[in-house]
């Protein structure tokens, strides 16, 4: 393992799943329960290739990878975020499973060719361009805008990128879903799975995880709702065992 040598500005947190540690930067982006929920919701499969777009610190690669990814590779469009997601990748010693490539996943035909993979993962930034108050910050508006990729384009990438047959996996705000389903149609991928989160019983969804099936035939289980918290607050039974612990 490495000795974790941090740059300014960087913290180092435990990502609990096999011992493994996370160099993370505020300025730039940190990863949520999102990337959590959504690294626990697709099966791996044996011989699954994963691809994850928009890795960012590479927190869902390196979750599936002690989840059972064998062959992941990850794509980084901010620079910095590539470096960090590539130190951690080399400081958990994932190199032989996971593999960055820095690059704009809109230009993903100059690096892979079309079917190279069975699984996409993406933690898109849910956010249009004029809606809410952007951070002044780069780093962090571009974790939560589509200032580097629009929703339309995560569909047209992931299209390419899968092989006829192989999944879609995302999480989002839930009142995109129509958004969600209505563009995956559009690319050829049909939901094959839906789970609303909420924060606790009684309130709206606040997000929802979904599979498409590229070329795959209309019909959806939606799942029952995942509930983050309890009504005290504390977390429900689920969600501490997705994150591996009796207590957090």
């Amino acid at each position: 393992m490495s000795d974790w040598k941090l740059k300014e500005g960087e913290r180092l947190d435990d990502l609990v799943r096999d011992g493994m540690k996370l160099i993370q930067r505020p300025d730039q982006f940190c990863f949520s329960i999102d990337s959590v929920l959504l690294a626990h919701y697709p099966a791996i499969k044996g011989k699954d290739k994963i691809c994850d777009l928009g890795t960012g610190t590479g927190v869902i690669a390196l979750l599936m990878s002690a989840l059972g990814g064998r062959d992941i590779t990850a794509l980084e469009v901010n620079p910095i975020m590539a470096d960090l997601a590539e130190r951690n990748v080399k400081g958990n010693g994932k190199e032989s499973v996971i593999h960055v490539v820095p690059c704009d996943y809109r230009k993903v035909k100059d690096y892979f060719p079309s079917g190279s993979f069975s699984l996409v993962v993406v933690n898109p930034p849910y956010r249009e361009v004029g809606s809410g108050k952007m951070s002044e910050s780069r780093g962090v508006a571009s974790a939560s805008y589509e200032l580097n990729a629009t929703l339309e384009e995560v569909f047209y990438t992931s299209r390419y990128l899968l092989k006829y047959g192989g999944r879609l996996a995302m999480v989002h705000r839930a009142d995109r879903t129509a958004d969600l389903i209505s563009l995956g149609r559009k690319y050829g991928m049909e939901p094959k799975r839906l789970r609303f989160i909420y924060a606790r019983k009684g309130h709206h969804a606040v997000r929802v995880l979904l599979e498409w099936k590229y070329g795959g035939h209309p019909e959806m289980a939606v799942e029952p709702p995942l509930l983050i918290h309890n009504s005290d607050g504390s977390y429900t039974k689920e969600i501490l065992e997705i994150y591996g612990k009796e207590d957090i």
